[in-house]
């Protein structure tokens, strides 16, 4: 039965494919280039990622997902431009194309979790948590240990301003906000081996680098995989603000009339 819900998801899901054309692909010229030359690599990736955007479509979810990552996406790419932390082939701080990546692959890997999800035990032991549990932690030390050498010879003087504290403690904030063990640590690892991925091929290609020179750093991933919680945190929480607003609204006509 077709409804309205199925409706506006179709329209969101053509949206989402006319972003990953438009700036994931640059526009057909660019599009047959890129899949000519890493294929059938692209040609394998690019399916994923469709499949992933199709995953269990929903519009309430995909909506605060999308937009969410689009605006901490911008403010991530921001500062790290403006820094001096990484840098884009076309110099710009940052590129327009970027920010409404973010969204697609924060969702892609939202959708990746909510694929693996019933593999998840929905009854973990006590060593299942302490281990689950660990990763949030023991994932992003052994990474930067894995760079410490490289990261030690940098100057971090201008990357501890105010963006990066404030950054760390919302994100922070947002992961506490409401954890769920099994959730958030699909979406985590999820978000560690995408981005993982993304942040390959991107620097690869000389798409971007790091003030690093790594290709790409090893640190990067579970910080992805940490940004893509809390991304997902702060969509859970738009949805319950519009819903409950809209629930008001509703309310507030049936008394008026």
């Amino acid at each position: 039965m077709i409804t309205t819900k199925r409706i506006i998801t179709c329209f969101v899901d053509l949206f989402f494919l006319w972003v990953l054309f438009k700036f994931g692909l640059g526009g057909c010229e660019s599009a047959i280039l890129l899949t000519k030359t890493f294929a059938p690599l692209s040609w394998l990736l690019l399916g994923g990622v469709v499949f992933l955007l199709f995953f269990r479509s929903d519009y309430q979810m995909d909506v605060p997902i999308f937009f969410t990552g689009l605006l901490l996406g911008y403010w991530g790419e921001w500062w790290g431009t403006t820094r001096g932390v990484w840098w884009y082939w076309n110099s710009a701080m940052p590129p327009d194309y970027l920010p409404p990546l973010w969204g697609l692959g924060v969702l892609t890997v939202y959708r990746l979790s909510q694929l693996l999800m019933p593999r998840m035990p929905s009854d973990l032991s006590r060593n299942q948590v302490i281990i689950l549990g660990s990763s949030f932690m023991l994932l992003p030390v052994l990474a930067i240990a894995r760079s410490i050498d490289v990261l030690a010879t940098l100057d971090w003087s201008s990357w501890l301003d105010f963006h990066f504290f404030a950054g760390l403690i919302i994100g922070l904030l947002l992961i506490i906000y409401q954890f769920d063990l099994r959730r958030d640590v699909l979406i985590y690892l999820c978000g560690t081996l995408l981005g993982g991925l993304y942040e390959y091929l991107g620097t690869s290609v000389g798409e971007w680098t790091y003030a690093s020179g790594e290709t790409p750093p090893l640190w990067i991933a579970p910080l992805w995989g940490l940004a893509a919680v809390a991304m997902v945190s702060l969509a859970e929480i738009l949805r319950k603000f519009t819903r409950n607003s809209w629930s008001r609204i509703k309310k507030w006509q049936k008394l008026r009339f």
